[in-house]
C-alpha cells in the first residue's frame, strides 16, 4: 500500500524523486575520477622507472691529461726556391719587405692576325685588380707602375717553368718604358698604349722579344699591388684594334699572355736560427715537427679526446700585411724522408709537398696574435703509432693560394727557448674502465 502511494505521488507531481536520483548520480561521477586519478599515478611512477640516470662519464672512463713538452718534439725546416710561375698572383712593388716585378708574355701578333693588316688604331692591356698589400694596416693609395716592352733581340731570358730566376738581371737587360699609369682600386685596370708599338711586334722582318714588364714608378709609396694571373680564369690580355686592307670596319682581336710570373725579391732573409722557423710559400718554406710518443702513449686502448699544439709567435720576424695568415697542417708520410749515403743518415727532403689529405687543418692566424692552439686530434690518429716506424710527424705550411709575400715566424723547440716560447702538446685521454 506504501509503495502504491509513493507512485501516485510520483506520477502527481509528474518528475522523480530528486534526492533519490542525485545522490546516485554523484556517487557515479565521484567513483570514476578516483579511478582515474589513481591509474594516472600509476603511469606516472611506471615512466619515471624508464627514465635512464645519465651517469659521469668518469664512471666508466679513466680520464687523464698528458703534456709533451718540447723536449719530446723535434723540429725541421726545408727552405726551397719556389715555382713562381704558378703562383694565382702576380706582383709589383715595393717595400721595405719585399720588390716585386712582373713578367708577361705574348706570342707573336702575326700568329692571331690576319696577313692584311693596314693600320693599327689603339692598343689596351687589360690586368684584372687582386688588392694592394700594404704593411701595418696602412690604407690603400694611388701608385705608379710603369710597363717596360723587354728589348732582348728575341733571346727568351725567362720561362714560366723555371724553378727560380735568382740569375735574372732586369737592370742588364734592355728595357723600353711604353707607358706609366696609376694603379686604382677598380676591378679591371685598362691601360691605353701607343698602338705604334704593336707594330713591331706583327713585323715578321724583325725578331723581337714579345715580354712586357710591369714594376713600380715611384718608390716613395711602399705599397704590393697584385693582379690575377693566367693561372685563374682572367688572363692578363692584350686589346688590339685595326682595319684590314680593303676593309673600312673597325675590328678587334685579343691576345692572352701565354706566359706570366712574379719575381719577388725579399729584402730581409729568412732567419737562420736555430731558435726559430719560417713558414713562407713565397719562399717555399715549411717545417716538420715530429713529436716521440713511444713513452707516453703506451697503451693501445687509449683515446685522444682532445689534443691542443701550442705554438708561440715571434712577432718580431713575422710579416704580415693586414690581413689573416692562413696556416696549413698536415701528416707527413714517409716521403717527406731522403737518404744521405755519404753519411748514412736521414733528412728532410725540400722539394716534398704534404699529401692532400681531408684530415688537414687550416687555421688563420691574425696579425696581431702572439701565439696558436691548434687541435690536433685528427692528425694525432694519423701520425701517432705504438711503433716509432710509422710516425713522420706533421708538416706546417702556407696554403699555396694564400698570398705568398707574407711570413709567419715562430720558435721552435730549441731548449735555448725560454720555457713559456717552446712548444707544448697537451692530450686529453679516455679509457674505458
Amino acid at each position: 500500500m506504501k509503495l502504491l502511494k509513493s507512485w501516485n505521488s510520483y506520477k502527481d507531481r509528474k518528475h522523480p524523486h530528486g534526492r533519490l536520483t542525485y545522490r546516485k548520480y554523484k556517487s557515479s561521477i565521484y567513483y570514476y575520477c578516483q579511478y582515474t586519478f589513481l591509474a594516472f599515478l600509476l603511469i606516472i611512477s611506471t615512466c619515471e622507472e624508464k627514465i635512464p640516470t645519465i651517469q659521469n662519464p668518469g664512471d666508466f672512463y679513466c680520464i687523464d691529461t698528458l703534456t709533451i713538452s718540447a723536449d719530446s718534439m723535434m723540429f725541421a725546416q726545408a727552405v726551397i726556391s719556389p715555382s713562381i710561375g704558378k703562383s694565382p698572383l702576380l706582383y709589383v712593388g715595393n717595400d721595405e719587405n719585399v720588390y716585386a716585378y712582373t713578367l708577361l708574355k705574348f706570342g707573336k701578333l702575326n700568329n692571331y692576325l690576319p696577313d692584311s693588316v693596314d693600320e693599327f688604331i689603339s692598343l689596351k692591356l687589360y690586368l684584372i685588380r687582386d688588392h694592394q698589400y700594404r704593411l701595418n694596416n696602412l690604407t690603400s693609395e694611388p701608385v705608379e707602375i710603369g710597363i717596360y716592352h723587354l728589348k732582348n733581340n728575341g733571346v727568351d731570358p725567362w720561362t714560366e717553368s723555371n724553378s727560380h730566376l735568382n740569375n735574372f738581371n732586369i737592370d742588364s737587360l734592355n728595357c723600353e718604358l711604353l707607358k706609366v699609369f696609376t694603379y686604382s682600386d677598380s676591378d679591371t685596370v685598362i691601360i691605353d698604349i701607343d698602338p705604334a708599338f704593336i707594330s713591331q711586334w706583327y713585323d715578321t722582318t724583325t725578331i723581337i722579344d714579345s715580354s712586357l714588364i710591369l714594376m713600380q714608378q715611384d718608390t716613395t709609396n711602399m705599397a704590393i699591388q697584385s693582379f690575377l694571373s693566367s693561372e685563374v680564369s682572367y688572363f692578363p690580355r692584350l686589346e688590339v684594334s685595326y682595319y684590314e686592307i680593303g676593309d673600312t670596319s673597325l675590328k678587334n682581336s685579343y691576345l692572352i699572355s701565354t706566359e706570366d710570373l712574379s719575381i719577388i725579391k725579399y729584402k730581409k732573409n729568412p732567419t737562420e736560427s736555430d731558435t726559430l722557423f719560417s713558414i713562407n710559400s713565397g719562399r717555399s718554406s715549411f717545417s716538420v715537427l715530429k713529436i716521440n710518443f713511444e713513452n707516453t702513449l703506451t697503451d693501445e686502448n687509449i683515446v685522444v679526446a682532445k689534443a691542443d699544439l701550442r705554438l708561440k709567435i715571434n712577432t718580431e720576424n713575422t710579416v704580415q700585411y693586414g690581413e689573416y695568415f692562413s696556416l696549413y697542417i698536415s701528416y707527413a708520410d714517409s716521403n717527406i724522408l731522403k737518404y744521405n749515403q755519404t753519411n748514412s743518415t736521414y733528412y728532410v727532403d725540400p722539394l716534398y709537398f704534404p699529401p692532400s689529405v681531408s684530415e688537414g687543418i687550416i687555421r688563420d692566424i691574425s696579425t696581431t696574435a702572439d701565439s696558436v692552439i691548434i687541435d690536433i686530434k685528427s692528425l694525432l690518429q694519423l701520425t701517432t703509432s705504438y711503433e716509432d716506424i710509422y710516425n713522420y710527424g706533421i708538416v706546417l705550411y702556407t696554403v699555396p693560394a694564400f698570398s705568398n709575400i707574407s711570413t709567419l715566424s715562430l720558435y721552435n723547440a730549441s731548449d735555448q727557448n725560454p720555457a713559456g716560447f717552446r712548444p707544448t702538446l697537451r692530450i686529453l685521454t679516455m679509457k674505458e674502465q
